[in-house]
């Protein structure tokens, strides 16, 4: 593969990624806005919601989405893996944001957490949280203990279910099915 070819493949990579980023921005305005009070803590929990919600949703099409374009183009497996390792990575992440945006707004959100007060202590153990929920570990150290905590961990699981279950288990049979659809 010539220097242009791979230039251009991993320009498009890169554009695929752009909406992870631009979801991660909103999670840190979210915290920024958490962090200097801007509102007031429901309407904050009730953003963080919202966001929580539409990033779930969003990450469900663009991979059914991506998963339909692999059929119009050749498809490098290796690409298509990239592709989808780091989209769980950004997923995991944006997650990660989640949680510690909701326990800086409801500190009572989640039981079992290390009694630190150094934010990367914090945000790294709600890294692992979130890799535990996405990969269905749940190891039960931490716990989520309100609605709101419960339903981003529900929300985390769902897509955790869709992700492997569906995509990463069925990769070949949805791209067939898709190409057989616009064939005919």
């Amino acid at each position: 593969m010539n220097k242009h070819v791979v230039q251009k493949v991993h320009f498009r990579q890169m554009r695929e990624v752009w909406p992870f980023l631009v979801v991660l921005l909103i999670g840190l305005l979210i915290f920024l806005a958490d962090m200097y009070e801007l509102e007031n803590p429901f309407f904050r929990e009730l953003v963080l919601t919202a966001v929580s919600l539409g990033k779930s949703i969003w990450f469900v099409w663009f991979v059914v989405r991506r998963i339909r374009m692999s059929t119009e183009q050749d498809f490098f497996f290796h690409e298509f893996m990239s592709f989808i390792g780091l989209s769980v990575l950004l997923y995991v992440l944006s997650y990660a944001i989640d949680f510690y945006c909701l326990y800086q707004i409801r500190p009572d959100s989640f039981k079992g957490l290390p009694a630190t007060s150094n934010l990367l202590d914090d945000f790294i153990t709600f890294f692992y949280f979130s890799v535990t929920n996405f990969t269905t570990a749940g190891l039960g150290d931490i716990l989520p203990r309100t609605v709101s905590a419960r339903l981003f961990v529900s929300l985390e699981l769902m897509i955790s279910f869709f992700f492997t279950i569906f995509v990463i288990a069925n990769l070949a049979m949805l791209r067939e099915s898709f190409a057989r659809k616009q064939q005919g």
